[in-house]
């Protein structure tokens, strides 16, 4: 099958264009031919030109002249020119209304009250344009059962839940003494990176590693953290524009458990997938869809607050039955590879 994919792409420094790479790569290898659009610096076949509000039907045109039935989208707003509020994306969707158009939205916004629309109009904007984009495509692709129950909410039907995909490195947990906790991500408050130097104090005979990637719109809270982290012996914190995979690898092979006390979240997390990818469990606090997979295939803790007391009984619940999350993981693995995850969006890119 012949396959339009427009997304972000490596070398460009973005989460989601090293993670979606392992599915296009898998694509590719059960036999389907990719045709790829791709934003900034992104290696692909044509530039996507989110310059002008008209960029994105030049890529429709491109669809039709070479005749390519099915078209895979990764969308986060600002990929496609956030200035142009969607209105340029859901033209986009208009014009290959008679192709079979699966969008995968990384990002899902939810009202939980009127309080939350009146202190942030925005989120109902982003609702608004969701729900059309939804209306407008072929299908959609969310990373849990949690954002798809969302959407569903709105009267949307074409909705399907497919998970993110992850990679299975052969990383083993054959460690007998279990001390060493990882924080890995990129730098922002509503993460709670700050929540470790309260969290590091309460776990005295814990070694925490803090790697966050940064961007300079967040340097005077990388400050921040710096003089509060100052004097706390168990914590290293590394902070720098991006962390490539062999670092990445690294950081995960040393640590025994991953935590991730974030304080909101209404999306799924690339990083919390990680625990499958490197075999290791996790500790997440009950937010939306963020605690879906740990509570479902017991890949780690969940908390109700990321507060120093529960995390630190977390830690201790998860070392003391290490091999019941460990086997938990092998489960979510088994659903979630790459390999699964890529015949799920053929399935669906086909109308299946």
């Amino acid at each position: 099958m012949k396959i339009a994919v427009l997304s972000s792409f490596p070398p460009r420094k973005c989460g989601i264009a090293h993670l979606t790479r392992n599915l296009f790569d898998e694509l590719r290898a059960q036999g389907h031919e990719l045709v790829t659009f791709g934003i900034d610096e992104s290696e692909c076949d044509y530039k996507i030109n989110s310059r002008s509000f008209f960029g994105l039907l030049e890529v429709a045109s491109i669809i039709k002249r070479e005749k390519i039935e099915h078209v895979s989208v990764q969308f986060i707003i600002g990929f496609y020119g956030k200035k142009y509020l969607g209105l340029n994306f859901l033209l986009f969707l208009f014009a290959l209304r008679k192709k079979r158009v699966i969008v995968t939205l990384h990002e899902l916004h939810h009202i939980r009250s009127l309080a939350q629309v009146l202190r942030s109009p925005a989120e109902l904007f982003h609702i608004t344009l969701e729900v059309l984009i939804a209306r407008f495509c072929s299908g959609v692709i969310l990373h849990t059962e949690t954002q798809a129950a969302n959407l569903r909410q709105y009267g949307v039907k074409n909705v399907r839940c497919i998970y993110l995909g992850i990679e299975t490195k052969p990383i083993p947990r054959e460690r007998t003494v279990l001390n060493r906790a990882l924080f890995f991500g990129k730098l922002t408050p509503i993460k709670g990176i700050h929540l470790f130097a309260g969290i590091a104090r309460a776990c005295t005979d814990i070694h925490f590693t803090i790697a966050c990637s940064a961007e300079p719109k967040f340097e005077g809270y990388r400050r921040e953290l710096v003089q509060s982290f100052s004097g706390i012996p168990n914590i290293d914190f590394i902070c720098k524009d991006w962390i490539g995979d062999a670092e990445k690898d690294r950081y995960f092979a040393e640590a025994d458990v991953l935590v991730l006390p974030y304080i909101v979240a209404y999306y799924q997390s690339g990083v919390a997938s990680e625990c499958g990818v490197y075999n290791i469990p996790l500790i997440v606090p009950r937010l939306g869809p963020l605690n879906e997979i740990s509570d479902k295939y017991h890949t780690g803790e969940t908390v109700a607050t990321p507060s120093p007391e529960e995390i630190k009984q977390a830690i201790k619940t998860i070392f003391e039955n290490y091999p019941y999350y460990l086997d938990g993981i092998r489960a979510y693995r088994a659903d979630a590879n790459w390999t699964v995850a890529a015949q799920n969006y053929v399935k669906y890119l086909q109308g299946q």
